[in-house]
């Protein structure tokens, strides 16, 4: 029998109590996660998806309703590189001819209002929103900005706009999106379409983490949310407020529409326009085609057949380090801003799904707690079985029956979990996107563990 040093014996104990509570956890949110995989495929299964727009026309037929004027927000810092080709890809590929484009941008940024000007030669719809301060300030800032200068535009045309869309200097925008918010406009104040990434390359493991969360969270997450609770997250991008929402939103604000102070100005809204007991909607609009990447010229505008969704592309950030600084920001103004500013408010569904977006927090430093035991486990029992093969490692918390049963429901939890990415990512990608779905969770949780602690 091996004698241990008694610092070895309590390092042990350290190991295994911290193994038990990190399982625990894991187990505990994997339930969440199932409640609302088991939920939406109840809601397949009843046919309760889509009938908040069951009455509306066709994508084929929304082409013969009369246009009316929208305007899209597309606030700017230091997008020079890409502002142009946005705005003339987009005049030119989006179906709607009683859009107009306004586009912030800082007194300071010369280059990016110089290809704005560009751009406004080209085509009329296009107008420059001059932000009367140095940037960066936020982008609620550019926003209420952009605003102020859509409603003084309503006054100088002698026209109102019928919604207000939101929209980022990368955006490929839908031709059809802007075809479906007139439709839908005239039933909600506040709707929001899919986003999804562009089809990346296999090897683009930190961009491939956007592209499954994105793909599952805009097909099944968002429908849950809106069946039990009605509030649905504002993405910041194929966004629309009708005029009136927007309207209210500036005078219940003292005259802006988003408040400066969070990180997170659209999550942050949509909480506010719920607050105003206006009605939101998250709509998946399918028509029969959808745009992506020709992934060898890395051109954007591929029209590809197949029954999808209206919804936007974009690119997410393809470095490591730019990925949990994004989702850093994300969870600053999601869980500490949010609880600080929107506390636990609404029904029972709504703080749940509060909850929901606030675990990050917990669950990403819990995630790798799990690898550094497990590699301490791992690197234990290897040490015992070469140095000691004729002992037997006797744990006194792991050897229990109830530490397996956790285990082995954590196993079946992690391959439930390895299911639903890879059926999710498959839908609105391909099969060999889902096949690396599994590996890019494993980088999902690095990136995720730094984004908590830098928040």
């Amino acid at each position: 029998m091996i004698e241990l040093k008694p610092y070895v014996i309590q390092y042990l104990w350290y190991i295994e109590v911290a193994t038990l509570s990190a399982a625990l956890l894991v187990a505990l949110s994997s339930v969440d996660d199932v409640f609302v995989d088991l939920y939406y495929w109840f809601m397949r299964l009843r046919g309760s998806i889509g009938v908040n727009i069951a009455d509306l026309p066709a994508a084929a037929d929304i082409n013969e309703i009369p246009e009316q004027p929208f305007a899209v927000m597309v606030p700017a810092w230091k997008e020079h590189d890409v502002i142009f080709s946005m705005l003339a890809t987009n005049s030119r590929l989006v179906i709607y001819d009683a859009a107009h484009y306004f586009v912030g941008a800082y007194q300071n940024d010369s280059l990016t209002q110089a290809e704005v000007r560009k751009a406004q030669a080209l085509y009329r719809n296009i107008h420059l929103v001059i932000v009367p301060r140095d940037g960066p300030t936020s982008k609620a800032d550019c926003l209420n900005e952009i605003i102020a200068a859509i409603f003084q535009h309503e006054v100088d045309a002698g026209f109102r706009y019928a919604g207000i869309v939101m929209h980022d200097s990368e955006d490929m925008i839908h031709p059809h999106e802007l075809k479906a918010f007139n439709v839908l406009v005239q039933k909600f104040d506040f709707i929001q379409l899919p986003v999804f990434s562009f089809a990346r390359p296999l090897s683009s493991l930190v961009t491939g983490t956007y592209l499954d969360e994105f793909a599952e969270v805009h097909t099944k997450d968002l429908q849950v949310r809106q069946s039990l609770s009605g509030v649905i997250p504002c993405a910041g991008v194929s966004a629309c407020f009708s005029r009136e929402a927007m309207a209210r939103l500036v005078a219940f604000n003292d005259g802006e529409a988003f408040r400066i102070s969070t990180m997170t100005e659209d999550y942050d809204v949509a909480f506010r326009v719920s607050e105003l007991g206006l009605k939101s909607a998250f709509v998946s609009y399918p028509t029969f085609y959808t745009i992506d990447v020709d992934l060898t010229t890395e051109r954007p505008a591929v029209f590809r057949k197949k029954n999808f969704p209206v919804s936007t592309r974009e690119y997410f950030p393809s470095g490591f380090e730019a990925a949990y600084r994004q989702r850093a920001r994300w969870q600053l103004g999601i869980v500490f801003q949010g609880i600080k500013e929107l506390g636990w408010k609404g029904s029972l569904a709504t703080k749940y799904f509060l909850a929901r977006d606030r675990k990050g927090v917990i669950t990403g430093p819990t995630v790798m707690t799990g690898y550094f035991v497990s590699a301490n486990l791992l690197a234990i029992v290897t040490y015992f079985a070469w140095y000691f093969p004729q002992e037997e490692l006797q744990f006194a918390l792991l050897s229990s029956q109830l530490a397996a049963d956790l285990f082995l429901v954590n196993l079946c939890f992690l391959l439930w979990r390895f299911l639903h990415r890879a059926i999710f990512t498959w839908k609105i990608y391909d099969w060999r996107q889902a096949m690396m779905s599994a590996p890019r969770l494993v980088v999902r949780h690095f990136i995720n563990f730094l984004a908590a602690m830098r928040a």
